[in-house]
């Protein structure tokens, strides 16, 4: 069988089927994604990385990104890196990961994470962010803290009537455990010590006062934002099915949106600002744009579509800067695939944004640049070049709200302030604990008001 003329699979193996290339363990360092991309370029679609104990398998490149897409369910698990995940959280997550299970929770869940949720709160979405972002003219700040207040604030505004507020440190604390304790690339669990468990409980106590502060916020007022969101839902499920749960899954409604969008967005959000700034002829077709449609006055979906240059930049960070660069699974059923083995039990890591960064799919791959997207070019429209979201049953519901906070947020930012990198020299650094970001290190400094706010 061939999804495509260079990858061949067939389910079952046979002990002359051999196992995967191993990578020598004297070419890994370097950037996660380019360690990945130079091992696939060295050794195919399929190789193992050397690790303590067994080596870890890598599914990499363009056509495993189709094949997982369709056929991922059919012999991969995902569960129990979630149960890994639940063990921090106690979030109930593990539990509808894979199969049937997994596609009847997404259409479950697709209507409360659909980007229709924010379609006419737009206006409400960039008063917002000019709430959280009153900086100063000469002032510098950290980039990536600001983005998670501000995301973290519209998230919880925009879709459950009630900001983090005070709680937003312990939400950060709490997610970002879970995230480098159980979803690591490696698969190597983190054990926490002695004194991150303490903070950890912490952070889960208050985590959890937040939640039961967003429900109760619903039964004494609901409708906060004038329509029913996913906690007048959860409430109106829950009374159809009262139970000992009921509860609690309205709990875990109301914090649904931040576990799902906070790291992803307001870490896109901060590497997007470093693109615009290190890229200066970008930003002015950015800037122009974004004038341009202001003048009109509050942004509008029907705006929002027309505007091809912050489109364009927004989907170029997520392809130049993935802050999802691949996904966990186990194998579960027997697979030669490229001809390799792969056998029930292995560990893989789908390393799904390989593509982005390979010169066949995009010219220039380490540049940025905005016109990628545009026709005749349309390079992420390629079978398995574009994966910023993940694949198949496990792409992230709230892609479409992502990218609509992504536009919003940067449209208003620069259309509101002159900002420079702080130092002007700056270039950027990655840390990856637990997920892609820029370092604390990267800061911008307002040189100036460019409107009215």
């Amino acid at each position: 069988m061939t999804m495509q003329e260079t990858l061949t699979w067939q389910p079952g193996t046979t002990e002359q089927t051999p196992l995967p290339p191993l990578a020598d363990p004297r070419d890994l360092s370097g950037e996660q994604h380019q360690m990945f991309v130079r091992q696939y370029q060295k050794l195919g679609p399929v190789f193992r990385l050397p690790r303590a104990g067994k080596p870890l398998t890598v599914l990499a490149g363009p056509e495993i990104n189709v094949f997982m897409a369709r056929y991922e369910s059919e012999f991969f698990s995902t569960r129990e890196q979630w149960e890994d995940f639940d063990t921090v959280l106690g979030s109930g997550m593990a539990r509808a990961r894979d199969g049937q299970a997994n596609r009847q929770r997404r259409a479950q869940a697709s209507k409360s994470y659909s980007r229709a949720r924010v379609l006419d709160q737009l206006p409400q979405m960039m008063e917002i962010t000019r709430q959280y972002s009153p900086w100063q003219v000469g002032e510098s700040f950290v980039v990536r803290p600001a983005m998670q207040r501000l995301i973290a604030e519209q998230l919880g505004r925009l879709l459950v009537g009630f900001g983090p507020g005070e709680y937003l440190p312990d939400l950060i604390t709490y997610l970002d455990t879970a995230i480098t304790t159980s979803l690591n690339y490696g698969g190597e669990r983190d054990e926490l010590t002695p004194q991150r468990q303490a903070a950890l409980q912490r952070a889960r106590m208050r985590t959890y006062e937040l939640a039961q502060a967003i429900v109760q916020a619903h039964l004494e007022h609901p409708m906060p934002n004038g329509k029913p969101d996913l906690i007048d839902e959860a409430l109106a499920e829950a009374a159809k099915h009262f139970g000992p749960n009921a509860s609690k899954r309205a709990g875990g409604a109301a914090l649904g949106p931040f576990l799902a969008g906070l790291d992803t967005v307001a870490n896109t959000c901060s590497f997007m600002i470093y693109a615009l700034l290190a890229n200066p002829d970008v930003l002015k077709r950015v800037l122009d744009e974004v004038d341009a449609v202001f003048e009109q006055g509050p942004l509008t979906w029907e705006t929002l579509k027309g505007m091809t240059a912050v489109h364009g930049a927004a989907i170029e960070t997520l392809r130049r800067y993935p802050v999802a660069g691949g996904h966990r699974a186990k194998v579960a059923r027997p697979l030669t695939l490229a001809g390799y083995r792969l056998e029930p039990g292995d560990d893989v890591f789908v390393a799904m944004t390989v593509p982005h960064f390979l010169p066949e799919l995009y010219p220039e791959p380490e540049k940025f640049d905005i016109d990628r997207f545009q026709p005749p070019r349309n390079e992420h429209r390629q079978r398995g070049a574009y994966a910023p979201f993940g694949l198949g049953d496990h792409t992230c519901l709230g892609a479409g709200i992502a990218e609509i906070q992504l536009m919003v947020t940067m449209a208003t930012i620069f259309h509101d302030y002159h900002l420079a990198l702080d130092p002007p020299t700056y270039t950027l650094s990655i840390e990856h604990a637990p997920t892609p970001a820029p370092g604390n290190d990267f800061k911008v400094k307002v040189l100036g008001k460019r409107a009215e706010i």
